[in-house]
C-alpha cells in the first residue's frame, strides 16, 4: 500500500485569530470526511525538531547546524572532525551583514572556486548553495561562534569565535575578507551601493553522532521532499532520501503539482512544506491566503483523486511551528490537526479541519513523530 504524509506547519491560526482554512477548501474537506482526526501535541523544543519529521523522538538526535549541513552537501569528513555552516555575508565598517538579495549562480561559483585557497591541512571548505555552504576543522574542540542571525548588523570584533581553534578561525574569517573584497564581482556591487559578497563566516559547530538508520529499520527507505537543508541532511544521514530542493521550489514558487506527481508513482513519500510557517513569520497574510488554496488545488487535490482510485493511506499533518520566532499580527496555534484516510475506509467523520476542532475535547491530542511514525507503517 502506497504512503504519502504531508506535514504543513503553519496552517492553524490561534482559535481566536483569523482562520486560513475556512475559505472553501474542497479537496481537504473532502479528504476530511473519509479519515481520522487527531491534534497535534505542541512541538517540544528540541536541538534537532526535523527529527519528529521522520517519525523520530525528539530526543533521539541531537545534532548542530553545521553537521547538518555537511550531510546535506553529501560529504562524510573523518570521524574526530568538527563541522559548521559557513555562511556567505557582508563586511563593511567592521559590521556584519546578511545580503538581502540572492548571489546568481555565477557569483557563488566564482567566490567558492577562490575560497578554496582557504583551504589548509584542518581546515576543508565545501561548496553549497547561495549563502550556505560548510566548514570542515578536523580537530576538536569546546567553541563557542555566533550564528548569521545573530552576529547580523553587529560589530565583528564581537562575535568573533571563542576557544579552542579560536586562532585558527579568527585567521580563517579575516582571510576570507581579504580574498574576496577586491573581486571584481564585489568592486561592481559596491559601486552600485550593494554589499559586498566578501565574508565567510563559520557557525552552528558540531560533531556528527549517530543517527538510527531507519531505512534499515523499516525495511524500505522513505523518500523525502523540503525546501530545508537541515532536513536534507537528517534524511541522509537516517538511510532515507531526500529529492533535490531545487525540485522542491521555493515560497510562492513551490512546485506543488510536481510534488503530487512524484508522490503518486512512488511506495512512501513524506513531504514537508514550511512555507506557511515562513509566509507567518514574515506577516505576508494576502501571500499565506493564496498559497493555502494553491495547496489545496495543486496538491492535495491530486494526490486525493489518485487516493481514491489507487490502495494507499494519505495523511495530512499540520503541526505547530517547528521553529521559535515573533508571527506579529499572525501567529500560528502551538496545537495542530491531523487527519488519515485509507482507501476504501469510509470513516465518516464530523469534525471540521480549522481551528474549531483545536477545542473538540473528544479529539486525542498525539505526538507529531508518533504520528508520522504510524501513517508510514
Amino acid at each position: 500500500m502506497r504512503r504519502t504524509v504531508l506535514i504543513l506547519p503553519g496552517l492553524l491560526s490561534l482559535p481566536e485569530g483569523d482562520s486560513l482554512l475556512r475559505q472553501g477548501l474542497p479537496a481537504l474537506s473532502n479528504l476530511c470526511e473519509r479519515g481520522t482526526f487527531s491534534k497535534v501535541a505542541p512541538i517540544p523544543e528540541s536541538d534537532t525538531p526535523e527529527s519528529m519529521v521522520l517519525g523520530m523522538s525528539p530526543n533521539s538526535v541531537r545534532l548542530n547546524q553545521g553537521p547538518l549541513t555537511v550531510s546535506a552537501l553529501g560529504f562524510d569528513p573523518p570521524e574526530r572532525s568538527t563541522h559548521f555552516h559557513l555562511s556567505l555575508m557582508s563586511f563593511c565598517d567592521g559590521i556584519v551583514s546578511k545580503p538581502t538579495l540572492l548571489a546568481t549562480q555565477n557569483d557563488v561559483d566564482v567566490i567558492l572556486s577562490l575560497a578554496k585557497r582557504l583551504d589548509t591541512k584542518l581546515l576543508t571548505v565545501l561548496k553549497g548553495e547561495s549563502f550556505d555552504h560548510a566548514l570542515v576543522w578536523e580537530a576538536l574542540g569546546d567553541l563557542g561562534t555566533s550564528s548569521a542571525v545573530d552576529a547580523d548588523g553587529k560589530l565583528m570584533k564581537e562575535h568573533l569565535p571563542q576557544g579552542d581553534g579560536e586562532t585558527t578561525l579568527r585567521r580563517f574569517i579575516d582571510d576570507s575578507i581579504n580574498l574576496l573584497t577586491d573581486l571584481e564581482l564585489n568592486e561592481r556591487r559596491i559601486d552600485a551601493g550593494l554589499p559586498p559578497f566578501n565574508l565567510l563566516w563559520p557557525w552552528g559547530q558540531g560533531v556528527r553522532t549517530p543517527v538510527p538508520n531507519l531505512a534499515l529499520g523499516r525495511g524500505e527507505p522513505a523518500i523525502v521532499e523540503s525546501g530545508s537543508m537541515r532536513l536534507a541532511g537528517l534524511t541522509r544521514l537516517a538511510g532515507y532520501k531526500h529529492t533535490s530542493r531545487a525540485q522542491v521550489g521555493r515560497g510562492l514558487g513551490t512546485k506543488l503539482r510536481l510534488i503530487a506527481d512524484r508522490a503518486t508513482k512512488r511506495s512512501l513519500s513524506i513531504v514537508y512544506l514550511d512555507v506557511a510557517e515562513a509566509l507567518r513569520r514574515e506577516g505576508k497574510l494576502e501571500e499565506l491566503e493564496w498559497f493555502v488554496r494553491e495547496l489545496d488545488r495543486e496538491l492535495l487535490a491530486p494526490l486525493l483523486d489518485d487516493h481514491i482510485k489507487t490502495p494507499s493511506r494519505l495523511t495530512v499533518i499540520a503541526p505547530g511551528t517547528l521553529e521559535s520566532f515573533l508571527a506579529g499580527d499572525y501567529p500560528a496555534s502551538p496545537i495542530g490537526l491531523s487527519v488519515s484516510s485509507e482507501t476504501g475506509h469510509i470513516s465518516h467523520n464530523i469534525y471540521p479541519f480549522d481551528e474549531r476542532c483545536l477545542e473538540e475535547k473528544t479529539v486525542p491530542a498525539r505526538d507529531l513523530w508518533a504520528l508520522v511514525s504510524e501513517a508510514i507503517e
